[in-house]
Protein backbone atom coordinates (compact mmCIF):
# COMPACT_ATOMS: atom_id res chain seq x y z
CA UNK A 1 0.00 0.00 0.00
CA UNK A 2 3.11 2.85 1.16
CA UNK A 3 4.56 1.62 -2.54
CA UNK A 4 1.36 2.57 -4.65
CA UNK A 5 1.14 5.81 -2.91
CA UNK A 6 4.66 6.10 -2.99
CA UNK A 7 4.31 5.76 -6.55
CA UNK A 8 0.98 7.82 -7.01
CA UNK A 9 2.49 10.74 -5.22
CA UNK A 10 5.64 10.23 -7.63
CA UNK A 11 3.53 10.24 -11.04
CA UNK A 12 1.53 13.23 -9.96
CA UNK A 13 4.80 15.54 -9.29
CA UNK A 14 6.34 13.98 -12.60
CA UNK A 15 2.99 15.31 -14.48
CA UNK A 16 2.99 18.93 -12.56
CA UNK A 17 6.66 19.00 -12.96
CA UNK A 18 6.05 18.02 -17.26
CA UNK A 19 3.47 20.64 -17.59
CA UNK A 20 4.62 23.76 -18.75
CA UNK A 21 2.70 26.83 -19.33
CA UNK A 22 0.92 27.52 -22.43
CA UNK A 23 2.55 30.94 -24.34
CA UNK A 24 -0.35 33.04 -25.24
CA UNK A 25 -0.24 33.72 -28.77
CA UNK A 26 -1.41 36.62 -29.96
CA UNK A 27 -2.86 36.41 -33.98
CA UNK A 28 -0.40 38.21 -36.40
CA UNK A 29 -1.91 42.10 -37.47
CA UNK A 30 -2.47 41.25 -41.44
CA UNK A 31 -0.09 43.55 -43.61
CA UNK A 32 -2.12 46.18 -44.64
CA UNK A 33 -1.45 46.13 -48.72
CA UNK A 34 -1.76 49.79 -49.24
CA UNK A 35 -1.20 53.80 -47.62
CA UNK A 36 -3.28 56.36 -48.21
CA UNK A 37 -0.11 59.46 -47.31
CA UNK A 38 -2.33 62.25 -49.06
CA UNK A 39 -6.32 62.74 -49.99
CA UNK A 40 -7.76 66.32 -50.77
CA UNK A 41 -9.91 67.82 -48.64
CA UNK A 42 -13.19 67.56 -51.01
CA UNK A 43 -12.11 64.00 -51.29
CA UNK A 44 -15.27 62.51 -49.67
CA UNK A 45 -14.40 58.78 -50.51
CA UNK A 46 -11.08 56.84 -51.37
CA UNK A 47 -12.15 53.27 -51.58
CA UNK A 48 -8.43 51.33 -52.94
CA UNK A 49 -9.39 47.31 -53.07
CA UNK A 50 -8.04 44.48 -54.61
CA UNK A 51 -10.25 42.72 -57.66
CA UNK A 52 -9.54 39.09 -57.28
CA UNK A 53 -11.16 38.39 -60.83
CA UNK A 54 -7.81 40.43 -62.43
CA UNK A 55 -5.10 38.32 -63.22
CA UNK A 56 -2.71 41.00 -64.56
CA UNK A 57 -0.53 43.36 -62.93
CA UNK A 58 -2.89 46.75 -63.10
CA UNK A 59 -4.40 49.73 -61.37
CA UNK A 60 -7.73 51.20 -62.28
CA UNK A 61 -8.78 54.77 -61.06
CA UNK A 62 -12.72 55.59 -60.88
CA UNK A 63 -12.64 59.14 -60.44
CA UNK A 64 -16.64 60.68 -60.30
CA UNK A 65 -17.50 63.79 -58.87
CA UNK A 66 -21.01 63.35 -56.75
CA UNK A 67 -22.85 67.22 -58.19
CA UNK A 68 -20.62 67.28 -61.28
CA UNK A 69 -22.56 66.91 -64.58
CA UNK A 70 -25.45 68.98 -62.28
CA UNK A 71 -26.98 72.05 -62.93
CA UNK A 72 -27.27 75.20 -60.41
CA UNK A 73 -30.36 77.06 -60.19
CA UNK A 74 -28.54 79.93 -62.05
CA UNK A 75 -27.84 77.32 -64.90
CA UNK A 76 -24.45 76.37 -64.75
CA UNK A 77 -23.19 73.05 -65.05
CA UNK A 78 -20.85 71.83 -61.98
CA UNK A 79 -17.72 69.95 -64.05
CA UNK A 80 -17.11 66.39 -63.57
CA UNK A 81 -14.02 65.70 -61.82
CA UNK A 82 -10.94 65.26 -63.98
CA UNK A 83 -7.91 63.28 -63.87
CA UNK A 84 -5.06 65.39 -64.53
CA UNK A 85 -2.04 64.02 -63.61
CA UNK A 86 -0.70 60.68 -62.50
CA UNK A 87 2.91 60.51 -61.47
CA UNK A 88 4.71 57.23 -60.23
CA UNK A 89 7.08 57.81 -57.21
CA UNK A 90 7.97 54.16 -56.29
CA UNK A 91 7.73 51.31 -59.10
CA UNK A 92 6.02 52.46 -62.46
CA UNK A 93 3.81 51.69 -65.55
CA UNK A 94 4.36 51.30 -69.14
CA UNK A 95 0.71 52.16 -70.63
CA UNK A 96 -2.08 54.61 -69.38
CA UNK A 97 -6.00 54.13 -71.34
CA UNK A 98 -8.86 55.82 -70.59
CA UNK A 99 -11.63 53.35 -70.14
CA UNK A 100 -14.27 56.24 -69.62
CA UNK A 101 -15.76 59.29 -69.39
CA UNK A 102 -18.80 61.03 -68.18
CA UNK A 103 -20.06 64.27 -67.04
CA UNK A 104 -19.36 63.26 -63.39
CA UNK A 105 -15.84 61.78 -64.36
CA UNK A 106 -13.89 59.74 -65.83
CA UNK A 107 -11.90 56.07 -65.55
CA UNK A 108 -8.44 55.36 -66.56
CA UNK A 109 -6.45 52.33 -66.37
CA UNK A 110 -2.73 52.01 -65.56
CA UNK A 111 -1.22 48.49 -67.40
CA UNK A 112 1.98 46.45 -66.91
CA UNK A 113 2.38 47.86 -63.28
CA UNK A 114 5.80 47.23 -61.18
CA UNK A 115 4.99 46.73 -57.88
CA UNK A 116 5.17 48.42 -54.99
CA UNK A 117 3.52 51.44 -56.63
CA UNK A 118 3.43 54.29 -55.01
CA UNK A 119 1.30 57.06 -57.40
CA UNK A 120 0.35 61.23 -56.29
CA UNK A 121 -2.36 61.71 -58.68
CA UNK A 122 -4.37 65.23 -59.73
CA UNK A 123 -7.64 64.68 -59.73
CA UNK A 124 -9.95 68.22 -60.01
CA UNK A 125 -7.09 70.06 -58.56
CA UNK A 126 -6.89 67.87 -55.28
CA UNK A 127 -3.93 65.98 -54.90
CA UNK A 128 -4.18 61.94 -53.65
CA UNK A 129 -1.01 59.98 -52.57
CA UNK A 130 -1.28 56.41 -52.10
CA UNK A 131 0.94 53.16 -52.43
CA UNK A 132 -0.13 49.86 -52.79
CA UNK A 133 2.71 46.84 -51.61
CA UNK A 134 1.26 43.97 -53.46
CA UNK A 135 0.49 43.26 -57.20
CA UNK A 136 -2.57 42.46 -58.74
CA UNK A 137 -5.61 43.62 -59.94
CA UNK A 138 -6.61 46.77 -58.29
CA UNK A 139 -9.49 49.77 -58.45
CA UNK A 140 -8.84 53.22 -56.31
CA UNK A 141 -12.50 55.00 -56.17
CA UNK A 142 -12.27 58.67 -55.70
CA UNK A 143 -15.38 60.37 -54.97
CA UNK A 144 -15.09 64.65 -54.76
CA UNK A 145 -17.71 67.00 -53.77
CA UNK A 146 -17.57 71.06 -55.18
Amino acid sequence: MKIFKFFSVAVIVCLTLSVQAQKKERPEKPVKQFTIYEKGQYMTKVDVRKELRGTENSVQIDALNVSGGSGLIRGQVLPGAEISQVLAIVGNYNLTRQISKSQRGESIQLMDVVFPLRLRMTISDQVLDVEIKEAGFWKIAVGLTQ
